[in-house]
């Protein structure tokens, strides 16, 4: 068991990375976060049970760090490291949670880390890591080639360990002409023969183009209804239900007398050449 009074934060540090699940290291209200994925655990108990979840055992994804500068004081320290980790299985909540295991499996990720401890009575009260977590998804292939988005992969930590002879990218290597390509340009002046262009106002039709004849039908709205104009009735024939004819045989003067009544009276037809209609009187009755 350490003894507080005996301890460093250099020590006390160094227990932490042999055993972090020790209750010893922390104070009551301890904090553990990282920061990236915010997955962590508050409190000695809880950090103890956050540690000794099987997704941080090396059977399940094996972490290597690689220290590469500590700086700390009495009750600070600052740490950067160069963490490994490989995915022997599908799922790692506290680094990439919600990915899909066909990602995982089998796959390696390295990426610089930055750590930050506070101590408090010789007891570590809080600590955070910081890492970049677009790199982590874009060597997993979460974030493809094809995207062109401004990520850097696993060539963060050839950085670190080239950083005096790292190609550096200038600022001006990075910007993108704000002129339009001159293949793509589109000209702001009126385009001739566009139909959904401006029109030049040369081209505007100041008459119509076509004059109006005089004996032309008067301009109607073709999108206004117009009841058509009224027609006059045509005339029925006169007492076309009610004629009646009769069949019977005038002899001497009383025909000649009827065959000249019948062509001064319209009203009785006359037969052909000139012969009387013959009268037909029948009782339909009996």
């Amino acid at each position: 068991m350490l003894q507080e009074s005996d301890i460093s934060p250099q020590q006390l540090w160094e227990a932490f990375k042999h055993k972090r699940t020790s209750i010893d290291l922390y104070t009551q209200d301890a904090t553990v976060l990282f920061v990236p994925t915010l997955v962590g655990a508050r409190g000695n108990a809880e950090i103890r049970k956050f540690f000794l979840h099987p997704h941080f055992s090396d059977k399940s994804n094996p972490v290597k760090e690689t220290v590469f500068n500590t700086l700390m004081s009495n009750d600070r320290l600052m740490e950067e490291s160069i963490w490994s980790v490989h995915f022997h299985t599908g799922e790692c909540n506290w680094l990439v949670p919600g990915i899909e295991a066909r990602y995982l499996l089998n796959a390696t990720v390295k990426f610089p880390v930055s750590t930050s401890v506070v101590f408090v009575n010789n007891k570590i009260q809080s600590i955070r890591y910081h890492w970049d977590q677009a790199s982590i998804l874009k060597q997993l292939k979460v974030i493809t080639e094809k995207l062109q988005w401004p990520v850097i992969g696993e060539q963060q930590v050839d950085a670190l360990y080239t950083i005096n002879t790292v190609p550096l990218k200038h600022l001006h290597e990075q910007q993108k002409p704000n002129t339009p390509s001159p293949s793509h340009s589109i000209s702001n002046q009126s385009l001739r023969g566009s139909i959904f262009g401006p029109v030049d106002p040369g081209d505007q039709v100041a008459r119509s183009v076509r004059a109006s004849e005089s004996n032309a039908p008067p301009v109607r709205n073709i999108f206004t209804y117009q009841p058509p104009a009224e027609r006059s009735s045509v005339m029925s024939y006169p007492n076309k239900l009610g004629s009646s004819f009769s069949l019977s045989h005038d002899e001497g003067v009383n025909s000649k007398q009827s065959v000249d009544q019948q062509r001064n009276n319209p009203q009785h037809p006359v037969g052909v050449a000139g012969k009387p209609t013959p009268r037909v009187t029948h009782n339909i009755i009996g």
